[in-house]
This record gives C-alpha cells, sequence and structure tokens, in this order.
C-alpha cells in the first residue's frame, strides 16, 4: 500500500493520481523518543504510516502538554502547508515508527493540478482545529474531577459503549487534561469509591 492511500484526503483519488503525490513522500525511520519535527522546522505534511507520534507542547516551567496522538494513517501539519510557522509543536514517537514527509512546497502544487483536494484539506482542517476545542473545554473545568469525568463521558459516546478504553496511558492523560499522574490516579479513585466509575483495567473503564 502506498503511504498516502492511508490518508482520507487522497483516497478519493484515482490510482495514478495517488502514485504521482507517492513519488513526493519522503521516508524517515524513528526510533522511541526521537524527535519527528521541532518548531522552526519547514512546513510540511506528516503521515503516519506505521508506529505511533504525540504532538506535544512545553509550558515556560518545562511541563509537557499533551496535544494529541497520531497513529497509523493520520497526518498533521495542514497549517503549516500554507506558510503558518511552527513555533510551539514538537512530534516524538511514542514507540518505533515510520514517518512520511511531503513538503509545503510540493503540496501546495497539487493543489493547482488537484482541487479537489483543497476541499478535503479544508474538512480535515476543520476537524482537527475542533479536537484542539475540545481539549480547551476539558482545560477549562476547574475541578479536575469534574474535568475527568467529562472526558470519560465523552470517550461512552465516540466509543459507543458505557464501557470506554482510554487511547493513552495515565501519564498521556494526565498531559492531555492538564494536571499530573498522581493526580489523575487519586481522582479516579475518588470516582470509583463514589460509584460513578467502575475500573476494569487501568486502560478500561464502566462509566454509570
Amino acid at each position: 500500500m502506498l503511504c498516502v492511500q492511508l490518508v482520507p484526503i487522497f483516497q478519493g483519488l484515482e490510482y495514478n493520481q495517488q502514485l504521482k503525490i507517492e513519488q513526493l513522500v519522503r521516508r524517515t525511520h524513528v526510533q522511541k523518543q526521537e524527535t519527528v519535527l521541532m518548531p522552526g522546522d519547514p512546513g510540511q505534511l506528516i503521515i503516519l504510516e506505521r508506529g505511533q507520534l504525540k504532538a506535544v507542547q512545553y509550558t515556560d516551567d518545562g511541563r509537557e502538554k499533551l496535544q494529541f496522538f497520531m497513529n497509523t494513517g493520520d497526518y498533521t501539519g495542514e497549517n503549516w502547508l500554507f506558510g503558518e510557522e511552527n513555533t510551539h509543536t514538537f512530534l516524538i514517537a511514542t514507540e518505533d515508527s515510520l514517518v512520511c514527509h511531503i513538503a509545503a512546497d510540493d503540496f501546495n502544487q497539487l493543489l493547482v493540478s488537484l482541487p479537489d483536494l483543497s476541499y478535503q484539506l479544508l474538512k480535515s482542517m476543520v476537524n482537527h482545529n475542533n479536537q484542539l476545542l475540545q481539549q480547551n473545554a476539558y482545560l477549562a473545568i476547574g475541578r479536575i474531577e469534574a474535568r475527568l469525568l467529562a472526558y470519560f463521558n465523552d470517550l461512552t459516546i465516540q466509543q459507543q459503549s458505557q464501557t470506554i478504553t482510554l487511547p493513552f496511558n495515565l501519564k498521556d492523560l494526565a498531559a492531555y487534561l492538564g494536571t499530573t499522574p498522581e493526580t489523575i490516579s487519586r481522582k479516579i479513585a475518588t470516582l470509583v469509591e463514589s460509584h460513578q466509575i467502575t475500573k476494569l483495567s487501568n486502560l478500561k473503564y464502566r462509566i454509570h
């Protein structure tokens, strides 16, 4: 399978068009904890062909703020394709991974020759912005316990089940919700004691 065939914005194209885009791809193998992208790097679309990456920012005191995870077939960098500079985001491999890169100049030439891509790209940007808005909505909730429960309830909607599986470990969940792993562990215990949730495993919970 071509790397670009993993990405929804390219899946509606004809194979010869996908092949043309694939010729623009630069692949890199990265090891766990290796930095894939950092602030100031040239604009590019980044596609994860295999593995997992996390996008993080660092606060002034050096704490990590998790933005999102990338799994196989996920991509990022839409905003950077149009001249916006990456001033804060680091992409870091959480396991050994294979990453595809398409330079901004090359991608912008594709938009001229394949106008349908513009519409698909716009939909993608709206979706990613909505994800960031949702995270900010969690962070606006003052009490960590309420913030955690709001996140759990949203997962029941996304996963269409009262039994949910966390998409990442408690350390990364804490970074995503703007707190510490110790606090997350305590608040989970509080929710269990108050019978609002049942802990089935470290990553699986039933929401009441």
